[in-house]
């Protein structure tokens, strides 16, 4: 049996028939899997599986008496029916063998760094992960966007996990609809508009308490990324760094954490959101802090990232943000509350470019965000902000 432990999630792939003959050496190999390891949630894959008997159901339920948190995932449809007619797709989730499609011919509408999204027809939309084969990962976000959506956040109707190749992919209703992207870029006359509703999404993003206790919390998050920063910093410039990151209130609203214009489409009047996996909860200043990433901290050792990534001049990226930041705030972003922001999204920076960047942008780039976010340290005692 092999097993594979991602984050919180413990995943076991099961292979063959499981029935009394090889019951007792299965469950011991689960027993040997699950030994030593700390994990929330036990997904069974059964991609591999043909056949289940009655032992094996046993099996699933002590699991998932012992676990509560367990997903069998991948079934085939025969065994999809065992499960079904004996109920247990009424106690955990069970889910059938993902779907094979293609998006070849098919027209991108928006490309991240960790997924691509295809347009499948006039209805249809497709997110494809570049790097992630992990079905637990995705279907942990897509739980997480229907908490969302059942809090009032706008976000878009998931279909189905399917597979696209030898990666998978999440198909969503995406009725005629454009990335507010486009909207910035070919509405003019509708730019104040815009700014206005981009910032009343945030709002509601940042003031809606999320009711799971499995979202992650920014705030952990940080602590980890000032770590990344801890070898750039003085002993007491990462002291001070820690404690007022220590000191930002702790809160149970929602994050996005990629709530830039790429990530949110616009559907007659409403402006929903396509892209959750960084979803968490905290302070609104880690959600402003990343935006402030994406928008402005990228281009600033690598001109022209902002233009590149998100198809619009520099200059306007930077000045949306700001006058989004305005409206955001009621009225004007100060220039202490835009610098605490930013001392969010350097710290970011840094540990992303030791995480992700390419070699030859690697050094520079940490090296840039630590000097700007050593003088931004110099200044502040505290990130206080009026949100």
């Amino acid at each position: 049996m092999e097993s594979t432990l991602i984050k919180n999630m413990l995943i076991l792939h099961f292979k063959g028939e499981v029935n009394s003959s090889n019951i007792v050496a299965l469950e011991e190999e689960v027993n040997a899997a699950i030994e030593g390891k700390e994990f929330t949630y036990l997904i069974l894959n059964f991609a591999d599986v043909t056949y289940i008997s009655s032992v094996g159901l046993r099996l699933i339920l002590k699991l998932k008496q012992k676990y509560d948190k367990v997903a069998v995932a991948e079934t085939s449809l025969e065994v999809y029916d065992v499960f079904r007619m004996t109920g247990f797709t009424n106690i955990m989730d069970i889910s059938k063998k993902l779907a094979v499609i293609s998006v070849d011919g098919c027209q991108v509408i928006g490309d991240g760094f960790f997924s691509t999204v295809y347009r499948l027809n006039k209805d249809t939309i497709v997110k494809v992960f570049k790097d992630t084969s992990d079905l637990g990962t995705i279907q942990q976000e897509l739980n997480l966007a229907k908490q969302a959506f059942v809090l009032g956040i706008p976000t878009a109707i998931s279909y189905d996990v399917v597979r696209v190749g030898d990666r998978l992919g999440v198909r969503f209703e995406m009725l005629d609809s454009v990335s507010l992207r486009d909207l910035f870029r070919d509405n003019p006359k509708r730019y104040d508009e815009l700014v206005g509703k981009y910032a009343a999404l945030l709002k509601k993003i940042n003031t809606t308490e999320s009711m799971s206790n499995d979202l992650r919390d920014a705030r952990g998050m940080w602590f980890e990324k000032a770590d990344a920063c801890k070898p750039y910093l003085t002993e007491a410039e990462y002291e001070k760094l820690h404690k007022m990151l220590d000191d930002i209130e702790v809160r149970g609203t929602f994050v996005h954490g990629d709530c830039h214009v790429k990530n949110i489409m616009s559907q007659g009047d409403e402006l929903f959101l396509i892209d959750m996996e960084t979803l968490c909860k905290g302070h609104p200043i880690y959600e402003l802090g990343k935006i402030h990433s994406t928008y402005i901290a990228f281009s600033e050792d690598d001109p022209g990232n902002g233009a590149r990534f998100l198809g619009l001049d520099d200059d306007f990226i930077v000045k949306m943000f700001h006058d989004t930041l305005d409206v955001y705030f009621g009225g004007k972003c100060d220039e202490d509350t835009w610098n605490k922001i930013s001392i969010i999204s350097y710290t970011h920076m840094v540990w992303w470019a030791f995480n992700y960047a390419s070699d030859d942008k690697k050094e520079k780039m940490i090296h840039g965000n630590a000097e700007r976010l050593k003088k931004l340290i110099a200044r502040y005692d505290d990130l206080e902000i009026a949100a």
